[in-house]
């Protein structure tokens, strides 16, 4: 074998870059290799090399990455239970978290605050035999309010996992503040909710009814069902939704035709546990060490947003995201127009198709917008519950709501070709049409993992129409608190709470609106599944300045 030297052809210019670069890097990592083996320390340097830029050329040809990644129900479950903390074990409900025993100080008392100060109290929480608790993972809800300037603005609430929470306030008015601060569930009973909701598919039970001719057939329903029975599975590999119903003993399974649900019993759970999650260990509202705090306004005032209201804003919003004041809601990432009288959102609804997804709370907003906006007609003049189109001819305005797709929570017979999985609706969406997603409430009694699948689909959908139709504007509303005296077994707002989280991180990088309707609702202090017109109006508001900027 010929041991003379081969001439190689030149290297092209930047190919000789590129080989003297990994050169001097191999032998500066020798060096350095060289000096901690011999010495046992890192030797100080200072290197001082010219950043080496991409041309122009060489970045037509590199490859684009889809900027919007991948996420499995798995990723988005393990970052929600990530950012929660560990829940109490419990023993007895004299050991459990007590709102009328716990106390909230101010951290820093002052004689009075300017507008635009932050106000810190500290919650410290104690058992119903008045001892400190050590350990965190209590549901606090935090609110300041005037009521006779009607405002509010909900809190941020951190747990320092010690039995203690610190509640940071931004000072929005000048005047009297009030500060409210309140035990929604004691860790305890948290990890009560926890437990009984984990794998849990039967608390609602759900019937189906078939029809074939004039013969009719019913059997029980689920989204899981034991697979020790015949069953009618009705599923689409491609998005993972699934339900069943056990076979009927004649009809086919093409023949079901509705569904309607009942609660389930849950058994898993001891009398002091329910007595834990009933109404009079719920909301407390625990006791201020202080009286109302003095808010005045100063020269440096506060900072209000000047930015329009875009697409992608909300799901990086600060905390809170907005306040009220005179029962109006000023965002505090963008300026919010003044979209309550029927000439401001006639004028921006003019020759807008309005495409209303989900349960009852965004179906609100259709009867709030027909009471506002006199020429809205319905198309068929009867409520079906599951399905309803407005029309206004004149100014060329629709707005159509329909029920999201199984699972849902009533006690009357839902057609199942009626309703729609919201995925699949959003991939029928023209290019002028708004899109509005509001999705929770009739998933709060299933396990997170349903619900979380349900997001992922939708997702997938709004990333489909973002790539036909880049401008098409879609709003996803959060859920909102509810009533005090739900069923907490099913329906608890810390159900609620916990599927807002999931919602903000599968929604957080899309160009997507958020109405935080859970921060509207926590503010004005509601608890009410339908909120009251003021906060429907403040939702519709919001929303529509993203849509006309200008009005």
């Amino acid at each position: 074998m010929s041991t003379e030297p081969v001439e190689l052809p030149p290297l092209p210019g930047r190919c000789r870059s590129n080989l003297l670069i990994k050169t001097l890097l191999l032998i500066f990592i020798f060096a350095i290799s060289f000096s901690v083996y011999f010495s046992g320390t890192w030797p100080t340097f200072i290197v001082l090399l010219d950043p080496v830029y991409p041309t122009n050329t060489e970045l037509e040809h590199e490859p684009t990455e889809n900027p919007f990644r991948e996420m499995s129900v798995d990723d988005i479950m393990r970052s929600v239970w990530d950012d929660l903390p560990a829940d109490g074990n419990f023993s007895s409900i004299e050991s459990s978290s007590s709102g009328q025993h716990s106390v909230v100080n101010l951290e820093q008392p002052g004689a009075q605050y300017c507008v635009g100060d932050s106000l810190i109290v500290l919650v410290n929480m104690k058992d119903h035999r008045g001892n400190p608790k050590v350990h965190g993972g209590d549901f606090i809800l935090a609110r300041i309010h005037s009521p006779n300037l009607q405002a509010s603005a909900s809190g941020e609430v951190t747990d320092l996992l010690n039995g203690s929470y610190r509640v940071r306030f931004r000072l929005f008015w000048p005047g009297d503040v009030l500060v409210s601060v309140l035990l929604m569930h004691s860790s305890e009973a948290v990890g009560i909710l926890r437990r009984i909701s984990a794998h849990n598919y039967d608390k609602i039970i759900y019937t189906g009814t078939f029809y074939s001719g004039n013969k009719t057939e019913q059997s029980q329903c689920g989204i899981r069902l034991k697979a020790d029975r015949p069953l009618c599975e009705y599923r689409k590999k491609e998005d993972a939704e699934y339900y069943a119903c056990v076979r009927p003993k004649t009809l086919s399974c093409s023949t079901l035709r509705t569904m309607r649900s009942r609660n389930g019993p849950i058994s898993n759970m001891a009398r002091d546990e329910r007595l834990l999650l009933s109404r009079k260990n719920i909301g407390i509202e625990m006791r201020n060490s202080f009286g109302p705090v003095k808010v005045i306004s100063c020269p440096a005032g506060t900072h209000r947003p000047t930015e329009k209201c875009v697409a992608g804003f909300g799901m990086t919003s600060p905390s809170p995201s907005g306040y009220f004041f005179r029962n109006r809601w000023s965002s505090t990432s963008c300026q919010t127009g003044n979209f309550f009288s029927a000439d401001a959102i006639s004028r921006c609804l003019k020759g807008r198709n309005l495409k209303l997804m989900g349960d009852s709370t965004v179906r609100q907003w259709q009867e709030t917008l027909i009471k506002t906006l006199k020429g809205l007609k319905y198309v068929n003049p009867y409520d079906t519950h599951y399905y309803a189109l407005v029309v206004d001819p004149q100014r060329n305005i629709t707005v159509q709501w329909k029920m999201h797709g199984h699972p849902f929570v009533t006690g009357y017979n839902v057609v199942k070709d009626a309703v729609g999985y919201i995925f699949r609706e959003v991939d029928r969406v023209a290019v002028d049409d708004v899109v509005v997603i509001g999705v929770g409430q009739h998933f709060r009694p299933f396990p997170l993992e349903i619900f979380v699948q349900r997001l992922i689909n939708m997702r997938k959908a709004i990333l489909r129409l973002h790539k036909r139709s880049p401008q098409t504007l879609v709003i996803i509303k959060l859920e909102n608190t509810r009533e005090l005296d739900s069923d907490m077994t099913h329906l608890s707002d810390w159900f609620g709470y916990v599927q807002n989280l999931a919602q903000r991180k599968v929604f957080r990088d899309l160009k997507v609106v958020l109405v935080d309707a859970w921060d509207m609702t926590t503010a004005a202090n509601t608890f009410a599944i339908h909120p009251n017109s003021m906060i429907v109006s403040n939702e519709i508001a919001l929303a529509l300045s993203h849509l006309c900027h200008d009005a």
